[in-house]
């Protein structure tokens, strides 16, 4: 009896490995991945921050400047809101908040979205027009922000993990900004916003691709 468990056991297994085999190359299939070493400057990225208040929900929106492998970004001139064809928005949850002096240390977890928008309209008076496009990667997010109260600015470490990537076209060629499992560090620097509308947070960075996440 224990024989002719072990001999069942076998073709369950490989049943398994076979449909999670299919399932991981489904998610790889469409145009190549754009490919930049680990380390190296992926991404770079324009925003804004508003942090909701009485909530612990954070809201950060704005454009990418500049994709490796990419040669242009933007529709035309100026660069900027106005012209960029890929947007993000990160919809973020604080969990944790510690002050040691004059620093705050705020950790957050959260989704962010990369959009294609072909016809741009960014307005930083209206965040969801950064969020209006066609969504060509999905990433779950860990961020830790750390905020330096006396002088109103702060720094920001992000890890993203993909969990969906679609093809997308621009110039006529296609690319795919990562695959499942893909994993990018983003670097930010922002200051408190007292000039633009609305009134938060403004930031630039930049984002690196790093280690693949173990199935």
């Amino acid at each position: 009896m224990l024989k002719r468990t072990k001999l069942m056991f076998v073709p369950i297994m490989l049943a398994v490995l076979i449909a999670a085999s299919v399932n991981v190359f489904a998610q790889d299939e469409g145009a190549p991945k754009i490919k930049t070493p680990h380390g190296d400057i992926a991404l770079e990225l324009i925003g804004q921050v508003l942090n909701v208040p009485m909530t612990p929900t954070s809201n950060q929106y704005g454009y990418l400047s500049a994709v490796n492998g990419i040669d242009s970004v933007f529709t035309s001139t100026p660069h900027n809101e106005t012209t960029a064809l890929f947007t993000f928005f990160t919809a973020a949850t604080t969990t944790q908040v510690i002050t040691n002096g004059n620093l705050r240390i705020v950790d957050r977890t959260g989704t962010t979205t990369i959009y294609l928008d072909e016809v741009p309209n960014g307005n930083f008076s209206d965040p969801s027009t950064f969020a209006d496009g066609t969504p060509i990667l999905t990433m779950s997010l860990k961020q830790q922000v750390i905020l330096d109260l006396v002088e109103n600015t702060f720094t920001a470490v992000n890890v993203n993990t993909v969990t969906s990537a679609d093809s997308f076209t621009v110039g006529g060629s296609s690319f795919r900004l990562g695959k499942a499992r893909d994993q990018f560090r983003t670097f930010i620097s922002g200051r408190g916003n007292t000039t633009g509308t609305p009134a938060g947070f403004v930031i630039a960075g930049y984002i690196v691709p790093i280690e693949k996440t173990k199935p």
